[in-house]
């Protein structure tokens, strides 16, 4: 029997959040819903924070320039502020959701040397002309590769991302500068699940069992970068520890408010994409009911030549 969507929002209250690709999600709601990643004993934060005291930017620096891209809620943005304490440092914040940004300059009202861009990731990147000493983004540069591809198509898209890729290591990063990425593993036994209803409608996703064309972009650009000496790269590979939701309930919301931004809430597919998270959900139920699922992650450490 088919339900329609009064009828699953009255069973699920949550499916009446709506977005845009613009838009993200209500910065309160998106840190409620969040869960903890943690890879080898460190979440994702820790993981940022370890990078940054490792290349001590707290030393041998008078005036540091950084350039946050996708700072959401400010999670990295805060890490970075702590880090550089004794450091005269600009930091640019980019983000395409404007109560994201409003947020964020809440968040940060206290530091005039801090600057506000409601903008697109890779649209900032194409345009901007200013050098940085660090560049970083943790999970929301690959929203905006997606976008890109998905506005221009595949072929035009993948040429774009690469050559504003290119660009920003090239003209606005300085002779020992660092760009540091988190990027999602769409063969995670969280993410596959997600790439097959992103294919329901976008044709980007053709291919379930490659990485995201994201991943494989970044990839291509960053190797062709290193190997012809332009950069250094480090790339790691980690395999998370399982993210425990406490019901069916709770991991239909994350996967489709979170994850999913909220894209199928009001169309005909809900019911389809529901009764398929439900069955994929499954395979990580244990006997107390609750639902176990490992995310995946990689790594990038750039530093320019």
């Amino acid at each position: 029997m088919r339900e329609n969507i009064e009828d699953l929002q009255n069973k699920y209250p949550w499916l009446k959040v709506t977005n845009s690709l613009e838009e993200y999600v209500e910065p309160n709601y998106y840190n409620k819903i969040l869960k903890d990643y943690i890879f080898d004993g460190k979440s994702d934060i820790n993981i940022f924070e370890d990078f940054l005291k490792k290349i001590n930017l707290d030393k041998g620096i008078n005036a540091l320039n950084a350039l946050e891209l996708g700072c959401g809620t400010g999670r990295a943005t805060k890490v970075f502020v702590n880090s550089v304490k004794a450091v005269n440092f600009t930091l640019d914040l980019v983000d395409l959701s404007s109560r994201m940004l409003d947020f964020s300059k809440k968040e940060f009202k206290d530091y005039e040397n801090i600057k506000f861009f409601e903008s697109d990731s890779m649209n900032f990147l194409e345009k901007m002309i200013e050098t940085y000493d660090i560049i970083f983004s943790l999970w929301s540069f690959s929203h905006s590769v997606h976008q890109n591809l998905i506005k221009k198509g595949l072929y035009d898209g993948k040429k774009y991302v690469q050559e504003v890729i290119s660009k920003m290591i090239k003209e606005n990063m300085r002779a020992n500068s660092k760009f540091f990425l988190i990027h999602f593993d769409s063969m995670s036994d969280e993410q596959r699940i997600l790439m097959k209803q992103g294919r329901k409608v976008f044709s980007i996703y053709n291919d379930l069992d490659k990485q995201s064309p994201s991943k494989l972009i970044i990839d291509e650009v960053l190797n062709k970068l290193n190997d012809d000496g332009t950069i250094k790269l480090k790339a790691n590979h980690f395999v998370g520890e399982a993210i425990t939701y406490s019901s069916l309930n709770e991991a239909l919301e994350v996967f489709l408010n979170f994850h999913m931004e909220s894209y199928f809430n009001k169309t005909p597919e809900l019911q389809t994409v529901i009764q398929e998270l439900s069955d994929y959900f499954k395979n990580f139920t244990g006997e107390d009911g609750k639902i176990r699922i490992k995310p995946g992650c990689f790594t990038y450490e750039v530093e320019k030549i």
